[in-house]
C-alpha cells in the first residue's frame, strides 16, 4: 500500500526568534484536537509517531508536523480524513484549547511521570533549562545578525533588474494558468506553513514531500531580490480571488518571503526549492542586466560569505540546543510509566477510529 504521507514544519526559527504558523494545522472539518502537555522526554513526540505509523500503514493520509529545533520529533499529526489533530502545546508553541471539550482537549503526560525521583535531578534539569535558552537567544541574535546582510544581497540584485519585463511575464504566466477557469464566488482562506526550515542538522527541505499532491510542477529559478515573492504572491492572490484551495510556504528566515505556493484546484505547484531544478522552469534571472551586475561581484560575494558563516554559527547554537535538551530528556525517560502511556495510545486510537464515516 503506498503511503499517502507529508512532511512539513509548522514553525520556523527565524531572524525575529521562533515563529509558527500553529493554526494552519488545523484542517477545516476538525473534530478533535489532543493538546499534548508535559515536559522533555515524557513521549509526546514518540505518541503522536506511534499513532501516526498506525493510521498511515491503515492506508489514512497523514501529515507529519516536524519540529523546527529538533527535526527527528514531531509538532504536531494531521488525520486529515478524519479530522484529528495531535499536537504539541508545550514551550516555545504554547497551545490552550479554544473550544474545551467540544472540539480541544488537553492531555497531560505529566501524569505518567514518577514525580519523586525527577525533584533529585531539579537542579541539573534546572540548569540545563538556562542553558537551553541561552543558547536558542544567542542563535537568534546570529539569525537577526543575518538578515541585513541578506538585505544588501537582495538591494543588489534589485538595481540590476528589468521588473517591467518581470511584471509582463507575471502577467502573461497568470493570464495562462488561470484563462480557463471560473471563480466559485467562495472564499477559502489560505494555508501558511514551513516547507523548509533552520535547524540542529543544518538546512532541511521537505518540498518534495509537501508538493508530492500535485502533479505538475514549475521550478521559479533567481536570485534574491529578483522578485520571486512577488510572483509568487501575485498568482497566490489571484488563486485566493478565484475561491481556490492555496497552500503557501514562507522562508524560514525571513517569514514574509515565499519558498512555495501549491494550488490544489489547479493540481500545481510552483516552488523556488533546488530540489526542483529541472522541472518546467520560470527563469527570473534572464531579466538582469548581466553588465550592471558586474559592479557588485566582490561585494556580494563577501556578503554571501558572511550570511553563510551567521547562519552556520546560529545553526552551531541551536545544536547546542539540543543537546542540552537530549540531557534534560535523560532524566525524564527514566522516570516515565511507559506502560501506562501505551494503554493511553491505545484509548487514543480507538476514539479516533470513532469519527471514521
Amino acid at each position: 500500500m503506498e503511503e499517502k504521507v507529508r512532511h512539513l514544519f509548522p514553525g520556523g526559527n527565524t531572524a525575529n526568534g521562533s515563529f509558527n504558523f500553529f493554526e494552519y494545522m488545523i484542517p477545516t472539518n476538525v473534530n478533535r484536537i489532543f493538546c499534548l502537555k508535559g515536559g522533555p522526554g515524557v513521549g509526546k513526540s514518540s505518541l503522536m509517531k506511534k499513532i501516526a505509523k498506525q493510521f498511515i500503514e491503515s492506508g489514512y493520509e497523514v501529515e507529519l508536523h516536524h519540529c523546527p529545533s529538533d527535526p527527528d520529533s514531531l509538532d504536531g499529526v494531521v488525520i486529515k480524513k478524519l479530522g484529528v489533530v495531535l499536537l504539541d502545546g508545550t514551550a516555545p508553541h504554547i497551545v490552550d484549547p479554544k473550544d474545551p471539550g467540544a472540539i480541544d482537549e488537553i492531555v497531560n503526560l505529566g501524569d505518567y511521570w514518577n514525580l519523586e525521583n525527577l525533584e533529585k535531578n531539579k537542579q541539573e534539569i534546572v540548569e540545563s533549562g538556562k542553558d537551553i535558552s541561552n543558547s536558542f537567544k544567542r542563535a537568534y541574535k546570529f539569525l537577526k545578525a543575518s538578515e541585513p546582510i541578506y538585505n544588501d544581497i537582495e538591494d543588489k540584485y534589485k538595481d540590476c533588474m528589468d521588473f517591467g519585463q518581470v511584471n509582463l511575464l507575471t502577467e502573461h504566466f497568470i493570464y495562462d494558468l488561470f484563462k480557463e477557469t471560473s471563480s466559485t464566488g467562495i472564499y477559502k482562506k489560505e494555508r501558511h506553513l514551513f516547507g523548509t526550515a533552520i535547524t540542529p542538522q543544518g538546512h532541511i527541505d521537505q518540498t518534495d514531500s509537501i508538493i508530492s499532491e500535485v502533479s505538475k510542477v514549475y521550478y521559479l529559478n533567481g536570485n534574491i531580490g529578483t522578485g520571486k515573492t512577488t510572483f509568487l504572491q501575485k498568482i497566490c492572490d489571484k488563486a485566493v480571488q478565484k475561491g481556490m484551495n492555496v497552500e503557501v510556504y514562507h522562508s524560514p528566515l525571513i517569514k514574509e518571503k515565499l519558498e512555495t505556493i501549491i494550488i490544489k484546484d489547479l493540481d500545481i505547484g510552483i516552488t523556488t526549492s533546488s530540489l526542483f531544478e529541472g522541472h518546467s522552469t520560470i527563469d527570473l534571472n534572464k531579466h538582469l542586466n548581466i553588465n550592471k551586475l558586474s559592479k557588485y561581484e566582490e561585494e556580494i560575494k563577501f556578503d554571501k560569505k558572511i550570511f553563510d558563516e551567521l547562519i552556520n554559527i546560529a545553526i552551531l547554537n541551536l545544536k547546542k540546543a539540543k543537546d542540552k535538551h537530549d540531557i534534560i530528556e535523560s532524566y525524564y525517560v527514566p522516570n516515565m510509566k511507559f506502560n501506562e502511556i501505551e494503554n493511553l495510545r491505545i484509548e487514543l486510537v480507538e476514539r479516533i477510529l470513532k469519527y471514521e464515516k
